[in-house]
């Protein structure tokens, strides 16, 4: 097997790819340079990823002088020896291509990496492409909105055998959120978990085009800590219903839609968790509130963000917003800083030195683990029985809750049903059933 270090695709130019925004307020303050490409560069610099294979592939090709624009003042401007040569596409001329990515596919190399940053709709399309071209494809959470297509994609990703198919939870790699996981594994039978997440309202603006019409916020914020818990209990437990509810007003007033869309402020996901006869209390039912928002005011951090897990043996509560660090300038006021998650500031030297920011490692160990894929070091098998990753399988779960929340929404808040086949496969999920 070549040794030869893996090539890169992006697909999604956007905010969380380049650190480019096209709105007043610009970037979210939590990565204003982005993640995947500064992340990306740092790691060819490091020479983890091939030295001159790396393309960017969106729809609009208007907008890439802008982003290459954005990339070198925030990038290879403000850090030493961060290389950002690459090819884009579409050409800069193309005012919109909605399949530029197929020509980026046909660039790229069996066994080379595919991050997928793009609305939520267009997530199942673009990664079924790329597992069927042998790449190994890291998407942005939450994979896809049903559990058809990540049934299919999970299906699709075992047919090709060795090709990882990867979503980009960044939070398993906080070291809070690992040891809370950890610690959880060891308090029994699950009873409660309550989640909180919410971000300012200046988000809306940068989402505007696809708010409450390629997704919503439940799939964009709930997605983190569904995929915490689920990760936590997986392996004791199964979630067998779930029913929604829904605030809505303000994230309307701001957008004023004319296509008709709703466009919910604030979403709640109540789920039923049913305990196996592996735990002390077979058959026990936990009870999960999921709750994600947009509407929040500007506060001393973004992303507002929480948790509390309750065993039969005991809780764990975790603020994962405020770590007891802050900081406050005359340009931007007071805030709870988190270099936990992406760290910008350059060491000494002018170098980039956030390697060990768990939004930099869920990366990293992605692209790690397809190396070794590609030199035969290990297998997908054995990536996915690792549970670091939050490999395509794993990710029925999240999906099942996400998508039954949409339909309990989009029916009055009816009950909705997660159906498994108890054969070889008792923990993914087949179905969902609205129940009237």
């Amino acid at each position: 097997m070549s040794e030869v270090r893996p090539g890169v695709l992006m697909v999604g130019a956007g905010e969380y790819t380049t650190g480019c925004v096209f709105t007043a307020a610009g970037a979210a303050p939590d990565k204003p340079a982005g993640v995947v490409a500064i992340t990306m560069a740092d790691l060819r610099r490091r020479g983890k990823v091939h030295p001159t294979r790396m393309v960017l592939a969106d729809a609009v090709g208007s907008k890439m002088p802008t982003v290459r624009a954005t990339m070198k003042e925030k990038i290879s401007d403000a850090y030493k020896e961060m290389d950002l040569s690459m090819e884009t596409l579409p050409a800069d001329d193309v005012d919109f291509d909605a399949e530029a990515y197929k020509a980026a596919i046909a660039r790229m190399q069996k066994g080379d990496v595919v991050t997928i940053f793009t609305p939520d709709d267009t997530h199942f399309q673009i990664a079924l492409e790329c597992i069927k071209a042998g790449l190994h494809v890291l998407i942005a959470k939450p994979a896809v909105k049903t559990l058809e297509h990540c049934r299919a994609l999970v299906q699709a990703a075992e047919e090709q055998g060795d090709v990882l198919v990867a979503v980009e939870y960044h939070k398993r790699f906080d070291p809070i959120y690992t040891d809370a996981r950890d610690r959880i594994r060891g308090l029994g039978a699950f009873s409660f978990f309550n989640s909180t997440m919410t971000q300012p309202k200046a988000q809306l603006d940068t989402f505007r085009t696809w708010a409450g019409k390629s997704s919503d916020i439940s799939y964009y914020l709930n997605s983190h800590h569904m995929d915490v818990h689920a990760w936590s209990v997986s392996h004791m437990a199964r979630p067998k219903s779930v029913s929604a509810v829904a605030a809505r007003g303000c994230a309307e007033a701001r957008l004023q839609p004319t296509d008709g869309r709703t466009i919910e402020d604030t979403v709640t996901v109540i789920s039923e968790w049913e305990n196996d006869a592996s735990v002390d209390a077979p058959g026990a039912v936990g009870t999960a509130l999921y709750t994600a928002s947009w509407v929040a005011p500007k506060a001393d951090c973004h992303t507002q963000q929480y948790f509390h897990y309750m065993g039969f043996k005991g809780e764990i509560r975790a603020d994962q917003a405020h770590r007891g660090y802050t900081g406050s300038t005359d340009e931007n006021g007071f805030a709870a800083l988190n270099p936990l998650y992406m760290k910008y500031t350059p060491n000494a030297n002018g170098y980039f030195a956030g390697q060990n920011g768990y939004g930099y490692r869920s990366i990293e160990v992605f692209v790690d683990a397809a190396h070794a894929i590609n030199t035969g070091a290990t297998t997908v098998a054995n990536v996915c029985a690792e549970g670091v990753l939050a490999t395509i399988d794993s990710a029925l779960y999240v999906t099942a809750l996400l998508e039954a929340g949409r339909l309990s929404l989009d029916n009055e808040g009816c009950r909705v049903a997660i159906a498994y086949d108890d054969g070889s496969h008792p923990r993914r999920p087949t179905a969902l059933k609205l129940q009237r």
